[in-house]
């Protein structure tokens, strides 16, 4: 169990020592719930709705935190974010992951106010370390990896960490499949005790990437007319024509020097290309036919080439002035993406959603518009920690300057268009925290984040920033002695500078302009406990209650059934609703029971229980998506070699869902709603040496 993270504070900070709720996942509980990537490693913790788009988006990494989408990390350095190119770094290859919750820009930058998921890779190890790993399951899942590690030379020196995996599958969802192949490798270099330098290399190929459909509402979450049911496993798309193929390359290191016993220098970056090709036929929306089983279709064709530079400097000092012990962090980072994205759309053939016949023929759209984006952000932060005896003050500041750019050229007629927008943000934190004795840490914070927005309103004025805001106050409890971490946090989270229709309805190029007087909360409760009881018991549970909503709009919209030629219906405002695929409860528990002596020493058991509440399915509030339970289960064994204890075999049957429940997990509209997962079943045996 983890009792220090990096993510909230960036310098190595006890975890009851940080005010602001985070959670650490680490390698053994993935390994336990047999987690293969990170929203399956996320499933049991607080606040967290992982599979927000179901089964059908598993090559992308979707997921919300207190209401709000998450930035992604990886070791501290944003990862970019696309839908046909972004990257997915496969979770064999992290050493754990970390979930800040609430605003994070005071250290990251430009951010949602949700917070920050943090993936921290494997490093090399201090001694040799081999392992290879087989993997068959549902799905006619194969899955081949293997991981070597440890010292080059006999002074540790030299060290290393090589990772690698062959993943093949069919998809959830008909006629789909899943592949990928990954290297990581990973090089350090220790020359003393003061340096360090560490090398990371990682080369992922996504040939195949199942789907990205959907499917109507009527037929699904609501009774279709006709009485029929929509088939758990549908596929809205062309066996022939649909594809998805990504190939991500990323170079960094991790630098870090001890100027002295005060001065620590550190400095990691990375450079990211990412390449995507896609193709899709999908069930259009609006696009259900008053038969309500026909649905009409739409092509599109996009080329994506993303390349990503990202480069974090801090220097850390730590010392005393009298009774206060001081962690002073200073630092300056700079992010720069481009994004080339050709794009084409187009109409497909019809499809009978309860008897689909699959094989027409599809012209792939010809390329109709092609972009190139351009993103950059640079920030200057400083943070200080301060102990006083029992008690423990962050206080921090960042300012950031961004800049965005788009040209873009209409492939048919030649019109060129381009736009760009610059912005400057102050961003703060503060928070307390009180240790007692007893293990508990009562806290209060204070936190904000910003992001840019591009467009303009009325006479040209370029928006501003994106705010977030949260007040936090919680309570942590590490009993002295103990393996075990409990917290408990109420949270106000407002997102403001939110665009929202002009209510004078006075027109930009037009259309109704837009004015930053939305703004949207979130309110809640969030406990999450982890605990090792005995030498064998370890229970993980969380319970998270969220009142989300829009509390400033003059937005308004027609709520519309999906199907073609239905009267519009009633206007109604977006004020006082709640986002779609936001539920008010979630909780979790897994409970590992594992013998470590006797006759049965390195047998296990798990099992776990999910529970999603009820969810809206549209802008407006009229559909309605129910909660669901599901189980998991799990059975291991750890076979010790008799001639060398560090040897080791073990053996693993995981099973999610186990029930096997049909469950709608989402929607966003009447025309857009996603199964969530099956049950899978999976046999591994892992072998160490």
């Amino acid at each position: 169990m983890a009792t220090r993270g990096l993510s909230a504070t960036k310098t190595d900070t006890a975890l009851i020592e940080t005010p602001q709720s985070i959670s650490v996942v680490t390698k053994d509980q993935m390994k336990a719930q047999g987690a293969e990537n990170l929203s399956q490693m996320l499933r049991y913790s607080a606040a967290v709705v992982p599979e927000t788009r179901g089964s059908t988006a598993s090559r992308l990494d979707m997921l919300s935190i207190r209401g709000f989408s998450p930035a992604l990390y990886l070791d501290g350095l944003r990862m970019p974010d696309n839908r046909d190119a972004a990257p997915q770094k496969d979770v064999f290859d992290l050493e754990r992951v970390e979930v800040l919750r609430g605003p994070a820009s005071v250290l990251y930058g430009q951010a949602s106010p949700s917070g920050v998921v943090n993936m921290v890779s494997k490093l090399p190890t201090e001694t040799p370390f081999h392992e290879i790993g087989l993997t068959y399951g549902t799905f006619n899942k194969k899955r081949t990896t293997f991981d070597f590690g440890g010292p080059i030379d006999d002074q540790g020196v030299y060290s290393y960490r090589l990772s690698g995996l062959y993943d093949d599958a069919d998809g959830q969802i008909e006629h789909t499949e899943t592949r990928r192949q990954s290297l990581a490798s990973v090089f350090t270099w220790r020359p003393n005790e003061d340096t360090s330098l560490t090398l990371l290399a990682n080369l992922q190929s996504d040939p195949k990437g199942a789907s990205y459909g959907s499917m109507p509402a009527y037929g699904s979450v609501v009774k279709s007319p006709t009485g029929r049911h929509i088939d758990f496993d549908f596929y809205d798309g062309e066996k022939n024509f649909e594809k998805s193929d990504r190939e991500f390359h990323a170079v960094g290191y991790l630098f870090e020097h001890h100027l002295n016993d005060v001065w620590t220098f550190r400095q990691n970056a990375r450079y990211l290309r990412s390449e995507g090709v896609y193709r899709s036929i999908y069930n259009g929306w609006g696009t259900l036919q008053p038969d309500y089983r026909t649905s009409e279709r739409a092509t599109i064709a996009t080329d994506v080439n993303l390349d990503s530079y990202t480069i974090d400097n801090q220097m850390q000092a730590n010392f005393d002035t009298g009774p206060l012990q001081h962690t002073l962090l200073l630092g300056a980072d700079y992010q720069n993406t481009s994004t080339d994205t050709k794009a084409g759309y187009g109409i497909g053939p019809t499809l009978d959603i309860f008897d689909p016949v699959y094989g027409s023929p599809v012209e792939v759209p010809a390329f109709t518009e092609s972009s190139t984006q351009r993103d950059q952000q640079k920030g200057l932060y400083l943070q200080e920690q301060l102990k006083w005896d029992k008690w423990v003050l962050l206080m921090g500041g960042r300012y950031d300057w961004a800049e965005s750019s788009n040209s873009s050229t209409n492939l048919t007629s030649g019109t060129k268009t381009r736009s760009s927008a610059d912005s400057e943000a102050f961003t703060g934190r503060l928070g307390l925290v009180y240790l007692f004795d007893n293990g508990l840490a009562p806290y209060i914070s204070y936190s904000e984040s910003f992001e840019p927005q591009s467009g303009t309103g009325l006479g040209g004025s370029l928006f501003d920033p994106t705010e977030g805001t949260q007040y936090e106050l919680g309570i942590k409890y590490q009993p002295p002695g103990s393996n075990s971490f409990i917290t408990a946090a109420i949270f106000d989270l407002r997102r403001s500078n939110v665009l929202s229709q002009d209510p004078n309805g006075n027109l930009c190029n037009g259309a109704v302009c837009q004015v930053q007087t939305g703004e949207v909360q979130s309110r809640g409760f969030e406990l999450e406990g982890k605990a090792s009881l005995n030498d064998n018991l370890d229970i993980t549970a969380a319970y998270a209650y969220l009142d989300n909503r829009v509390t400033k709009s003059s937005n308004v919209v027609n709520v519309t059934s999906g199907i073609i030629g239905d009267a519009p219906g009633p206007d109604l405002t977006t004020k006082g609703t709640t986002a779609p695929a936001i539920p008010r409860h979630t909780a979790s528990a897994w409970v590992d029971y594992t013998v470590h002596d006797g006759q049965l020493k390195g047998a296990g058991v798990g099992g776990g229980a999910r529970y999603v509440g009820a969810s809206w399915g549209d802008e407006a509030n009229t559909l309605k998506v129910p909660g669901y339970t599901l189980f998991d289960a799990a059975v291991h064994y750890d076979i010790p070699n008799i001639s060398n204890a560090m040897d080791n075999l073990r053996l693993a049957l995981n099973v999610t869902n186990l029930a096997n429940k049909e469950y709608v997990a989402s929607c966003y509209t009447y025309s857009w709603c996603w199964y969530g997962s099956q049950r899978t079943v999976q046999a591994s045996a892992t072998y160490r040496w």
